[in-house]
């Protein structure tokens, strides 16, 4: 009698050549499209992966997790293996037993996102952080408004497609804007339980008007009140974002930052 093991795979990429994680149609290129057919040549099978989510095109991922079902028990070089086959800008750090019950998606109790962004064109940062035009950028301002997101749960305002979501409620449990000593790099770091369908990209663009005084933060908090957005409906760049935590109960993990070794952060 076979036995069934259950995995999730630790992976990290680079969104830069793909269509976001979910595989679509009419041979687009994307992370899981990859990633199936890479394992399903190594598997000698057609293998079907569940995702922990959705990553837009473009955006990155230094902590996703793929839920995989097999016959048979990995061997102890699978992780070896697989990297060796895989393309250009995906990397399998670690395949984990789980329980048969164990969803990807749905047993996640935390989400962490990274927004970097820069004023200066900088060929070595480009790929994953948003060159913006800082020239009136006050980062006070947009500290002194991030509260605002722990303070309330409905982020209507904050979604692309706010009627596809059974539910608009967010609960964040952090919210912060940091500098690097130099004060010409900034990172937004956005932890909560669940994020809506383009809402990091939503929040960030609206901060970042909000630094530039473009847009008030009474307004910003009206939308947050009411649900409903200004005129202006724009999505930050996806190159400055990274997935960079998946929080479970039963796996002990920790964030793990992008360029984590290029300077310390200062908390604004």
């Amino acid at each position: 009698m076979s036995t069934t093991h259950h995995y999730f795979l630790s992976l990290t990429y680079d969104g830069t050549a793909y269509r976001g994680w979910q595989r679509q149609p009419g041979g687009v290129v994307t992370v899981q499209q990859s990633l199936e057919e890479t394992l399903s040549e190594i598997h000698g099978r057609e293998v079907i992966l569940g995702g922990c989510g959705r990553t837009d095109a473009g955006v990155h991922a230094s902590q996703y997790y793929a839920y995989l079902r097999t016959e048979k028990a990995l061997n102890d070089n699978y992780v070896f293996i697989v990297n060796k086959r895989l393309p250009e800008g995906i990397a399998l750090r670690d395949a984990i037993p789980v329980s048969d019950k164990a969803q990807a998606r749905y047993d996640a109790t935390e989400r962490t996102y990274d927004y970097y962004f820069h004023g200066q064109p900088d060929a070595f940062l480009d790929r994953y952080s948003s060159l913006l035009d800082l020239s009136s950028f006050a980062p006070a301002v947009s500290a002194q408004t991030l509260p605002l997101l722990l303070q309330y749960t409905d982020f209507r305002a904050f979604c692309k497609t706010p009627d596809r979501h059974n539910t608009t409620l967010v609960h964040f449990r952090e919210a912060t804007l940091f500098r690097n000593p130099a004060g010409d790099r900034f990172r937004l770091r956005f932890v909560a339980n669940r994020f809506l369908r383009g809402m990091i990209r939503l929040l960030v663009n609206d901060l970042l008007m909000v630094g530039k005084g473009q847009l008030s933060a009474t307004d910003f908090e009206r939308m947050l009140q009411t649900g409903e957005r200004k005129p202006h409906f724009r999505l930050a760049p996806p190159e400055g974002l990274f997935l960079t935590g998946v929080r479970y109960p039963y796996i002990d993990q920790e964030a793990v930052l992008p360029m984590s070794g290029r300077g310390e952060w200062i908390a604004l």
